[in-house]
């Protein structure tokens, strides 16, 4: 059932606190691994400054036991704030060592818990959403992070297990007893993965169960989406994050419509193609361009998808090996779409 609210007012459309940190902003970019790493997120960051970003999931086992405390994952920009590391893991030691390094040497806004991964590898490992089988586990991974670092520290989780283990309410109100500053709901189940069919309503009742801010989180795609969970559930923030592929420049321009009321930004092919040239470059600059051509391949039909004959050209982008075929490739795209 729908939990409607009053529609949210100027101060509601400020940003968003959490914890002594204050967000002008109330869209923030989901993590999602291969994708919003140091380069894109700097991309983003040219259009959304005031915006929290997250980055890739980070494995605290991985960080601690690999001693590799300058692996490119925790890699950030100068200008890349407010950010939130997210970390994973279930050993409380290796979970705080991994915090404690992050916010001693990056310097982060806050630091995020993953609780809402699906994905069988980490599952598997008793990480991400399987911590939502063992709420008194979770607790005290929680309790135990806010007492050892002096940021904030948020948490994202699902709605549950399954249909028949949807413990989200409670889930909720385990981490704000924890001392957590803001939960993020994604509004599906770990069973149902990224399928269709979010939950929306749940955004409402958990946002009436909890004081700190719930943000949310789940097939939110356009500005409708965003004004709707906030008029309509109350919630404090939306995160996107599969909407935002190849579209670098969304969440600035979702937050300056959710400010100004205005309709969204619509961009042009031909205002696009440059976009993705230069996220290419800067890939290629940052890794190399062997190995950052391929790890761009995914990226590049994420921005030309939906423009007329850009369908004819998905195999040749995922094809490319250097930055003159990706910009040749791009100007016959830009060819056919006009």
């Amino acid at each position: 059932m729908t939990t409607l609210l009053e529609p949210p007012n100027q101060t509601q459309l400020a940003g968003l606190t959490i914890g002594k940190v204050h967000i002008n902003s109330q869209v923030l970019l989901a993590p999602m691994a291969g994708v919003t790493d140091v380069v894109f997120r700097g991309l983003v960051r040219e259009y959304a400054p005031q915006s929290l970003i997250c980055t890739e999931m980070i494995s605290s086992n991985g960080m601690v036991f690999s001693k590799r405390n300058d692996a490119r994952i925790l890699d950030k920009g100068t200008s890349d704030h407010p950010i939130a590391y997210q970390l994973a893991g279930h050993h409380e030691d290796v979970l705080l060592e991994a915090a404690e390094v992050i916010v001693s040497h990056r310097q982060p806004d806050m630091i995020d818990v993953n609780m809402g991964c699906p994905v069988k590898k980490i599952t598997g490992n008793f990480e991400g959403c399987a911590l939502m089988k063992s709420p008194d586990v979770a607790y005290k991974l929680l309790s135990a992070l806010v007492k050892s670092v002096d940021v904030p520290v948020t948490v994202k989780f699902r709605l549950g297990w399954d249909n028949a283990n949807k413990n989200y309410l409670e889930f909720g109100q385990m981490a704000e007893s924890a001392g957590v500053s803001m939960v993020t709901l994604h509004a599906r189940t770990r069973a149902q993965g990224y399928a269709p069919g979010c939950d929306w309503d749940a955004f409402g009742v958990l946002k009436q169960a909890l004081t700190i801010p719930v943000v949310a989180n789940g097939d939110v795609t356009s500005l409708e989406d965003a004004r709707h969970l906030i008029a309509t559930y109350g919630v404090d923030g939306v995160m996107m994050g599969r909407a935002v592929q190849g579209r670098p420049w969304l969440i600035g321009d979702m937050d300056a419509a959710l400010k100004s009321g205005q309709p969204l930004k619509e961009r042009s092919l031909a205002e696009i193609i440059p976009i993705c040239l230069d996220h290419a470059r800067r890939h290629c600059e940052y890794v190399g361009e062997a190995h950052g051509i391929k790890e761009m391949r995914k990226h590049l039909p994420w921005y030309v998808k939906g423009f007329r004959g850009a369908s004819e050209f998905r195999a040749r982008l995922t094809q490319v090996s250097t930055l003159l075929e990706v910009e040749a490739c791009l100007n016959d795209i830009l060819k056919a779409g006009q």
